[in-house]
């Protein structure tokens, strides 16, 4: 009879005393286990909300410092946009026209800020995405260690997002086309008004069902080491037939963020800038540029904040799916796995449907813990 630990006599229940059973492996000095808080199970709507502020209250730098840098990117590019397009016109004579530019313009650069941010999410759900498999399993995750276990797809994972912002606009265009011919050939103005009743609602139906058919794809690219393409097809099989609540969950997630990051966060620094704005309603030079600077810094703290939590319920959303679909919850379990990165590439338990395998070595990554070494061989003589 032998003991997983070690070599025993046939017939005993415990190995003899001068080979003692190897102790447990422990994990590395930057592999500390912690109290798992998101069960390994498919997630709740509840939980999945849950689970991405978990990510971030454990993984703080990691999460707030990737969502730091890529904020205050589009945040900046906000700011010297608002300056050059709307505070010069500010600083001219109030008449109807320079109203109407400075309108179209804010317009404008509240639409590229809009997008900017969609962009920065699609990007951080799949940066974030490593910090969300190794929270699922207990394990912190170091600034460092993200980077490094995204470096090697960071191109295609720009492809990806870039691809989905695409998709969105594509679907948001196509339907509002003839309510632009119409304008642009001077057509009635019933047939005008006609496309815009029939274009506007169509294109925004369109516009949301592209972004949560295509949403998953760069988590999917991230954990699955999969190209363009093949991430936007496998989000798109995923999410069939689940994409009610797929949309109900990002959207739920949507309205928290919107809350969060244009009323709550920011409201200190609005009040300081409308303070200011009442005892100079026609600000100019320094005072401009400060108070230009006071918004930007109150859309960063929010951003950072906001961003990453977006972004996590994206990564939750992609883990839930897999739990559902193809019992992932069921083989990291009974695999225990040492590297939590490797583990989410698609294996033998993979549904089938889910689209080709990537050609992927399912080894381990720089970043994890040593494999133990086996149990030593059983002394000469003894059965094997």
């Amino acid at each position: 009879m032998t003991d997983p630990g070690g070599w025993a006599t046939p017939g005993s229940g415990a190995p003899p005393a001068d080979h003692p059973a190897p102790p447990a492996p422990e994990p590395a000095a930057d592999e500390p286990e912690l109290e798992t808080e998101i069960p390994l199970r498919p997630l709740g709507v509840s939980e999945i909300l849950d689970g991405a502020v978990t990510y971030i209250r454990r993984n703080p730098r990691a999460t707030l410092g990737m969502s730091a840098v890529m904020t205050t990117v589009v945040e900046v590019v906000v700011t010297l946009a608002q300056y050059f397009l709307i505070g010069a016109q500010a600083r001219t004579e109030i008449t109807p026209g320079s109203v109407e530019k400075s309108v179209g313009w804010a317009f404008v650069i509240a639409a590229g800020s809009l997008l900017l941010t969609a962009y920065v999410v699609l990007l951080l759900s799949g940066l974030l995405a490593p910090v969300m498999a190794r929270t699922l399993l207990g394990r912190p995750t170091s600034l460092g260690q993200a980077w490094r276990a995204v470096r090697p797809c960071l191109g295609r994972l720009f492809g990806a997002a870039t691809a989905v912002i695409v998709a969105v606009f594509l679907a948001l265009a196509i339907p509002l086309t003839p309510m632009v011919a119409s304008v642009a050939a001077d057509a009635p103005v019933g047939v005008q008004a006609l496309t815009w009743i029939l274009g506007t609602p169509v294109a925004f139906v369109a516009m949301v069902a592209a972004y949560v058919w295509f949403a998953l794809s760069t988590p999917i690219l991230v954990m699955e080491r999969r190209g363009v393409i093949a991430s936007l097809r496998r989000s798109a099989e995923m999410v069939r037939g689940r994409w009610w609540r797929t949309f109900g969950i990002l959207f739920l997630a949507l309205l928290i963020t919107v809350l969060a990051e244009f009323v709550v966060i920011p409201a200190p620094f609005t009040v300081v800038v409308e303070v200011v704005a009442g005892v100079h309603p026609s600000p100019g030079g320094g005072l401009l540029v400060a108070l230009l600077a006071v918004s930007a810094v109150g859309r960063i703290v929010a951003g950072t904040l906001v961003n990453p939590f977006n972004a996590g319920v994206i990564a939750f959303v992609y883990a839930d799916r897999r739990m559902r679909r193809e019992a992932f919850d069921l083989e990291l379990q009974m695999r225990s796995p040492e590297d939590p990165l490797a583990a989410w590439l698609p294996g033998p338990l993979t549904a089938a449907g889910s689209g080709p395998q990537p050609k992927v070595r399912r080894g381990a990554v720089p970043w994890t813990a040593p494999v133990p070494p086996p149990p030593p061989p059983p002394p000469p003589g003894w059965p094997r």
